[in-house]
């Protein structure tokens, strides 16, 4: 028989565990001697080093205490319980490192000052996405959600998410220029050409997904405040007052 004392040290727990265990019930009431001491005998050792286990490999206290209930767990059943806790935990980091691949994209394009702003016209999973699952399921049809889910998004590592950073980038750096200047009819086009190949020549959609951007700052894309929205509209319809009138002349 162990003291409480010798089963905490023979199993590398603290005394305060083992009596937790006791209290809600995953070890069995322990015997007592004389002086009221718990002791405890080898079918509890057994039973401890297999709590113990089971905690080791990430299963929770509840769960542990429905396998002692029913009896024995088979090893697949403990191991596949927790292949699953590894991969919504997989899920989760996932989700977790593209939020920080989009705010980092973010910090990069506005050089915030003010955290509060950025936190505030970031869109990032899970706080808001209810809302724009919603937002999307009222304003966009099956065909047009499917489209979008193609979009590049922020903190994107792919070829046409790094064009839209280097874009919306430039845009916000000359956005104070006029709209006729050369630079700026060269971003129109740039602008014209990235919505023409990102919305796959839709661009009844794309123009409705321009004016949430404007106005709808949790709509899932990216929120352009006035000034730049104006500099990109603007910037645009002189680039095309000015095909018609080349093509005229």
């Amino acid at each position: 028989m162990y003291t409480i004392g010798e089963l905490a040290d023979m199993s590398n727990v603290t005394v305060r565990t083992l009596r937790y265990y006791d209290e809600i019930g995953l070890l069995p009431p322990a015997q007592k001697n004389a002086a009221g001491h718990r002791l405890y005998g080898e079918e509890d050792v057994s039973r401890l080093h297999y709590i113990l286990t089971l905690r080791n490999i990430g299963l929770p206290l509840d769960t542990i205490q429905q396998a002692m209930v029913d009896h024995q767990m088979k090893v697949q059943d403990v191991l596949g319980m927790r292949l699953q806790m590894i991969q919504l935990e997989q899920a989760k980091l996932k989700k977790m490192e593209a939020s920080i691949h989009a705010l980092l994209s973010l910090v990069e394009l506005e050089q915030p000052t003010d955290w509060k702003s950025v936190f505030s016209s970031f869109y990032s999973y899970p706080s808001k996405q209810e809302a724009i699952d919603r937002l999307w399921n009222q304003h966009f049809s099956s065909e047009e959600k499917d489209i979008l889910k193609e979009l590049p998004g922020l903190g994107d590592k792919s070829e046409a998410a790094i064009i839209a950073l280097n874009l919306f980038r430039e845009t916000r750096l000359h956005a104070d220029e006029c709209p006729k200047s050369p630079v700026a009819q060269q971003l129109a086009k740039r602008w014209i050409d990235f919505v023409e190949q990102s919305y796959q020549g839709n661009l009844e959609l794309a123009n409705k997904v321009w004016d949430m951007s404007k106005h709808q700052e949790v709509s899932g894309f990216y929120y352009f405040e006035p000034r730049i929205a104006d500099f990109i509209e603007q910037a645009i319809a002189y680039y095309y007052e000015s095909q018609i009138k080349g093509q005229v002349t």
